[in-house]
C-alpha cells in the first residue's frame, strides 16, 4: 500500500508512529510524507532565524510525539522521551552529530533543566527531526518510508489511486492521502489588498497576517513609527523582533521582575485589539506531564443528564453556569491552599464546606474569613471594555498586567485565578465530547464559536509568563503603548491609521497584522487546495445554517466525522482521502493542539483513527 502524508507536522508524525509501531508484518507500506518546510512543519521550522528565541506555549514536560497513552506495551521496546526529557539526555549528542542546526540550540538545552523554561519552537523541530529519524531506524522491512522537502500543488482522483504533482515536478500514485497542513496562508483580502497596493504606492512597510517567525523586521529601525494590530500569541513574537531583536536588553531586578534596556534602535509602537489587553499569561507549572484536574461538576456524566432533562441537548446558559461553578470551586479551593491557617484541622474543614455549593455564600461568616466568592469570570474575558478615559488607561493597562502576574507567579495549580484558568485546558477534551457529538442546538454552536472561543482563548491560551513579565517591562520603558479597545487600521493619503473607542488616533509609517491567517480554505493561497476546490474533491461543510440561510462552518472542509474521510461536492465519500486538523477547525473543537504525555489526547484520538481507515483494506507485499 502507498500513502501520502501531506504536511510534515505533529499530526502526520502521529499518524506516520502509529503506523510503524503498530503495522503487522505482512503489510507492506511506502509510506512518502511532504512538506515545503523541514520535518516538523512549517510553524517549528529550526532554521529561521526567529525561531531561536519564539518560545512553545507548552511546558516542555508536557509535549510528546509518542502517544504512550495505548501504545506503551507494544513489541516495539524503544525510549519514549517527551521534549523535555528529551533536552536532558538525547538532544546534546543528536546535536553534535547533526552540525546542520545552528549551535544556539546546544546552548539552550544546556539551559532547559525544567518544566517551567518553556523551549523555544526551533527546538521542536529537532525533536520531530529526532522522532522522524527514530521511526526510520526502528521500522520493519517491509515499511518504506520517505520525506520530500517538496510542496504538493495538485492531486486527482482516479478510479483506483491518487496522482499528486509536486512544485520540483515529481509525479506519484497513492491508495490513501492524508492532507494535515496546519495553518495556510490566505489570499489578501479587500482590505488587505487595499493595503498591500497603499503601501507599495507610497513606499510603507506593511505585513499581512502570516507566520510571525517567517516576518523579516530588518528594515524597521528607530526611524520608524509601528502600528501592530492584534494583542494575542503572534504580538508577543512580534514585538520581541522589534525590542530584543534590535539588540535590547531585558534586565532581572533581584525582585524577579524585569527592566528593559534599549538599544536606541527600536521604533515607536502602539498595539491594540478588539478587547484591548493581552490574553492571561501562563502560569508557573506545578503539574506533572499528564496531570489533568479532575472536575467535580463538570464531568460528562453530569452535563450529559443536563442534556437528557433537554431531549438530548445541552443548553449553552446551562453549559456555561457549569463550567462557571467549577471554575468558582477550584478558585475556592486554591484560596484555601494559599490562605494562612492556625495549625489544626479547619483547613480541611473548609475544604469539605465548599463541597456544597449552598455552601459557598455563608463560607466567610461561618469561618471568619474573607474569600472572593461571587467571582464574575466574564469580566476576566474582557475587562478593559468598560474603560473610558485615554488619560488613565495605560496605569489601567500596567495594574492589570501586574495583576495577572502576581496571579500567575502562583502556578497553573494552586493560583486561584489562574489555577482556575489552567483548567479550562483539562478540560477540553470534555468540551470536545459534548460538541464534536451533537449536544447542542444549532444556535448554541453558534454561541461556542464566538462568545465561548473568546471566554477560552482569553483565560486560557496566554504566552508563557515570561513574555507578559517582558511586555510590562517595555511598557514601562516607553518602548510600547497598548491603544484602548475597539481598535481599527487604515489608512489616510499619507499614513497608516488606526483609532480606538477612546477617542485615540494615531499614525505610523509600518503596520503589521499581528496574527494567523484565518482558518478559510475557500480563500487559501495553497494551489492545492485551490485544485481540490476546482475539481469538487473538496467543499464547504453545510452542518449549521444560521437564521439567514448561511452556513456557520462554510470555512470548514466537509469530512464524515467518524472517519474524517473528505466528502465531496457531490456529497460522496471520497474514498482514500482523509483531512485532519486545522482545516476541520469549527467542525471539532479546538483542534490547535500539541500531544501530551499519558493523555489520550485529540492529537493521537485522531491518528488512532486514521491509521485503523488507512490500514482498513491491506496489500500484500
Amino acid at each position: 500500500m502507498k500513502i501520502a502524508l501531506i504536511g510534515a507536522g505533529p499530526r502526520n508524525l502521529a499518524i506516520l508512529g502509529r503506523l510503524i509501531f503498530l503495522a503487522d508484518k505482512t503489510t507492506y507500506l511506502d509510506i512518502d510524507m511532504y512538506d515545503r518546510s523541514p520535518i516538523g512543519g512549517r510553524v517549528w521550522d529550526p532554521f529561521l532565524e526567529n525561531n531561536h528565541t519564539f518560545l512553545m506555549n507548552t511546558a516542555p514536560n508536557q509535549v510528546t510525539l509518542f502517544d504512550d497513552f495505548e501504545m506503551d506495551d507494544q513489541e516495539l521496546q524503544i525510549e519514549r522521551p517527551n521534549l523535555l526529557s528529551w533536552a536532558q539526555t538525547i538532544a546534546f549528542d543528536y546535536l553534535k552529530d547533526h552540525p546542520e542546526y545552528p549551535s544556539i540550540y546546544q546552548d539552550e538545552v544546556l539551559s532547559l533543566v525544567s518544566s517551567n523554561d518553556f523551549a523555544s519552537r526551533g527546538l521542536f523541530g529537532i525533536y520531530a527531526a529526532w522522532f522522524f529519524e527514530l521511526l526510520q531506524s526502528v521500522s520493519s522491512s517491509n515499511i518504506n518510508i520517505n520525506f520530500y522537502e517538496d510542496y504538493v500543488v495538485d492531486m486527482e482522483k482516479g478510479k483506483k489511486r491518487f496522482a499528486i504533482r509536486t512544485e520540483s515536478g515529481a509525479e506519484r500514485k497513492y491508495d490513501r492521502v492524508v492532507f494535515a497542513p496546519g495553518h495556510i496562508d490566505n489570499k489578501p483580502n479587500e482590505k488587505q489588498q487595499n493595503l498591500i497596493n497603499f503601501a507599495n504606492d507610497k513606499g510603507l512597510q506593511y505585513f499581512p497576517a502570516s507566520h510571525p517567525a517567517e516576518n523579516n523586521f530588518e528594515n524597521i529601525d528607530e526611524n520608524n513609527q509601528v502600528l501592530i494590530e492584534g494583542l494575542g500569541l503572534s504580538f508577543f513574537d512580534v514585538i520581541l523582533s522589534l525590542t530584543a531583536g534590535k539588540g535590547g536588553v531585558f534586565i532581572t531586578e533581584t525582585d524577579g521582575s524585569l527592566t528593559y534596556h534599549s538599544s536606541g534602535h527600536e521604533p515607536r509602537i502602539v498595539a491594540g485589539s478588539f478587547n484591548g489587553l493581552p490574553p492571561r499569561a501562563k502560569g508557573i507549572n506545578q503539574k506533572e506531564a499528564s496531570q489533568l484536574y479532575q472536575p467535580r461538576f463538570f464531568t460528562l456524566e453530569n452535563l450529559k443528564a443536563k442534556a437528557n432533562l433537554n431531549m438530548g441537548h445541552l443548553p449553552y446558559d446551562v453549559f456555561m453556569k457549569t463550567l462557571k461553578m467549577e471554575l468558582t470551586y477550584k478558585s475556592l479551593y486554591n484560596q484555601i491552599i494559599q490562605a494562612d491557617f492556625p495549625i489544626g484541622t479547619l483547613r480541611s474543614k473548609v475544604a469539605k464546606f465548599i463541597e456544597d455549593p449552598d455552601n459557598w455564600p455563608k463560607i466567610n461568616d461561618t469561618f471568619d474569613l474573607n474569600f472572593d466568592v461571587e467571582i464574575d469570570w466574564d469580566s476576566k474575558v474582557f475587562p478593559a471594555m468598560n474603560q473610558t478615559d485615554a488619560s488613565t488607561y495605560k496605569e489601567f493597562v500596567i495594574q492589570h498586567i501586574q495583576s495577572d502576574i502576581r496571579s500567575a507567579e502562583l502556578g497553573n495549580d494552586w493560583s486561584p485565578l489562574t489555577g482556575a484558568y489552567d483548567i479550562l485546558r483539562d478540560v477540553r477534551d470534555i468540551v470536545r465530547t459534548l460538541y464534536n457529538d451533537g449536544y447542542f442546538t444549532d444556535s448554541d454552536y453558534q454561541l461556542m464559536l464566538t462568545s465561548f472561543k473568546q471566554f477560552d482563548n482569553q483565560l486560557s491560551a496566554g504566552p508563557p509568563l515570561i513574555r507578559m513579565r517582558q511586555l510590562l517591562a517595555l511598557i514601562e520603558a516607553g518602548v510600547i503603548q497598548i491603544a484602548g479597545p475597539g481598535f481599527k487600521t487604515g489608512h489616510n493619503e499619507q499614513l497608516f491609521t488606526a483609532s480606538d473607542s477612546l477617542h485615540q488616533h494615531f499614525e505610523a509609517d509600518v503596520l503589521i497584522e499581528a496574527r494567523l491567517s484565518t482558518i478559510d480554505f475557500r480563500i487559501a493561497k495553497s494551489s492545492l487546495v485551490q485544485s481540490l476546490v476546482k475539481k469538487g474533491l473538496i467543499t464547504s461543510n453545510d452542518r449549521l445554517v444560521n437564521t439567514n440561510g448561511d452556513l456557520v462552518l462554510a470555512h470548514t472542509v466537509k469530512v464524515d466525522l467518524d472517519t474524517l474521510t473528505v466528502v465531496d461536492k457531490d456529497n460522496h465519500p471520497v474514498k482514500g482521502f482523509f483531512v485532519s486538523g486545522i482545516p476541520l477547525e469549527g467542525s471539532r473543537w479546538f483542534n490547535t493542539v500539541i500531544p501530551r504525555p499519558y493523555v489520550h489526547t485529540l492529537l493521537f484520538q485522531e491518528s488512532k483513527l486514521l491509521v485503523n481507515e488507512l490500514l482498513s483494506r491491506k496489500h500484500k507485499k
